[in-house]
């Protein structure tokens, strides 16, 4: 008889559980988009998710989680539980950024669902200026040799790429200014910040004042038959597309991922979805899990290869970045030691003043072991990832060259607590080259601004929280918003 009740009891468990499945979706399921509201990834999230209650009684919500890139987007999705009830929008520009940011989530932390649209790269420019077609750019870059601006967003994005191959087929040279956002980066065209923005058909929609020079398709856009395509002007770009699709956590159950990219399926038929498409000037394209899969590593594998080329990651093996880390940590004790040796030769004693000079030189040679694995300027930039470590490196070089002249000149005495404030600010520099590479560039900074003012003993908490805040605020307007720097986000935090 208890047999009898654990077999049933056995049944009923999985019934229910075969029951819960059968249920899903049982709530709101929400795409996270990275763009903010009214950008191509985010209309084409919004139709899906209109069209898709024709196929289910389900809603698909959209969340807006703009900001690195798209690194804030694809983090939280993976932040969430691998249950289904959140996917992510998932645009080709998104591979780039994961090269160029060298951050931890990568390709294989999602299921790709399926690619819905396929979106030709266009040249486009401002209506209302001197230089509206491809033979006005290809005259006005040749005259100003390198100093034309073109404009779209972020460093290494599949736009920048863009950009970067048509120089190199077209036979010019550039700049490129990289913005946050499309929708930034077309309000510089339009303000004459910028000559020529690089982008799709449908970021003219509703912008009258936009042109587009040139359009990377086999054959003219209906929509647009007078634009002329890469291949009208004998320029080998006649193909090169922004592809968008979906896709959600790797720990996804198959049964959800088949049932999400049924759903898509449907989507991609429906004759609503299809005239969205095609007012875009877009390709309605419908690619299963398999062969998306298959896609995004194609484009991986490129992106990294057009990446190295134009310097905006480094190109070279892992033995030889070690051995170049390997060099810097003999080289670090050495100079410090030398420094010491020196001074204890010339003076009896090693000063507070001695000690400050030998700490920040020692900081200064670890910022540049840093700026050795990180990749140079890109093409048409005169800045790069490795300029921030390096700039930090000169000027902490300077300073302790002009302290150790000054020591040896006129040596100062130790003098009561001069070598504990010495100890504790050495102490703070060794740890902020220490937490860099852990928990990113501004909480590290944070802690050595904060640390200092008060090791100095300085007490008005409130001005110490202004100068600190107002300190970060400045290098995120320089780093990240004008010379458009991805500075280091921690690998603790993705």
């Amino acid at each position: 008889r208890c047999l009898t009740l654990l077999l049933l009891a056995a049944v009923l468990v999985a019934g229910s559980a075969h029951s819960s499945r059968a249920e899903y979706p049982e709530k709101p399921i929400v795409i996270i988009v990275h763009a903010k509201p009214g950008g191509a990834i985010d209309l084409t999230a919004r139709m899906i998710s209109k069209v898709a209650r024709n196929y289910s009684d389900t809603p698909l919500v959209i969340e807006n989680r703009y900001g690195g890139s798209g690194a804030v987007a694809m983090r939280a999705l993976l932040g969430k539980n691998p249950d289904g009830y959140h996917m992510l929008a998932f645009p080709a520009t998104f591979i780039s950024a994961v090269q160029v940011t060298r951050s931890s989530v990568g390709m294989d932390d999602y299921r790709f669902l399926s690619c819905m649209v396929e979106a030709p790269e266009a040249l486009i420019t401002n209506r209302h200026s001197d230089v509206v077609s491809i033979e006005d750019i290809i005259r006005d870059a040749k005259e100003k040799n390198g100093s034309q601006i073109w404009v779209g967003p972020g460093v290494g994005s599949l736009d920048h790429l863009m950009a970067i191959k048509t120089w190199d087929k077209l036979g010019i040279k550039a700049t490129w200014l990289p913005y946050d956002g499309g929708g930034e980066a077309i309000a510089a065209l339009l303000g004459n910040h910028g000559t020529v923005y690089v982008g799709n058909p449908e970021d003219v929609r509703g912008r009258p004042d936009l042109n587009i020079a040139v359009v990377s398709a086999e054959q003219r856009l209906k929509r647009y038959p007078d634009v002329p395509t890469f291949l009208d002007i004998d320029c080998d770009l006649p193909n090169e597309i922004m592809w968008r699709g979906f896709a959600v956590h790797k720990d996804t159950p198959d049964e959800i991922c088949n049932y999400l990219t049924d759903l898509l399926g449907k989507v991609s038929k429906d004759p609503e979805w299809v005239k969205f498409v095609e007012f875009n000037s877009a390709k309605n394209v419908f690619y299963n899990r398999e062969t998306f899969t298959n896609l995004v590593n194609r484009d991986s594998d490129d992106a990294v290869k057009y990446l190295k080329m134009a310097n905006i990651i480094a190109g070279e093996p892992d033995e030889q970045a070690r051995l170049k880390r390997l060099i810097g940590w003999i080289l670090l004790p050495l100079a410090i030691l030398t420094v010491l040796v020196v001074t204890k030769t010339r003076k009896k004693t090693v000063t507070g003043q001695m000690s400050i000079a030998t700490a920040t030189l020692g900081i200064a040679l670890l910022l540049l072991m840093y700026a050795l694995s990180f990749p140079p300027s890109t093409n048409g930039q005169n800045v790069g990832p490795n300029t921030i470590p390096i700039i930090w490196a000169i000027v902490l070089i300077l300073f302790s060259l002009m302290q150790i002249t000054s020591a040896m000149k006129n040596p100062q005495a130790n003098k009561h607590g001069r070598i504990s404030l010495v100890m504790i600010v050495s102490a703070l520099m060794i740890l902020f080259v220490t937490l860099l590479p852990l928990i990113g560039f501004f909480l590290s900074t944070l802690i050595l601004l904060v640390g200092g003012i008060y090791a100095m003993e300085y007490k008005k908490h409130l001005t110490v929280v202004l100068v600190a805040t107002g300190m970060l605020l400045f290098c995120w307007a320089i780093f990240i918003k004008t010379l458009g720097l991805p500075l280091p986000s921690g690998s603790l935090f993705g």
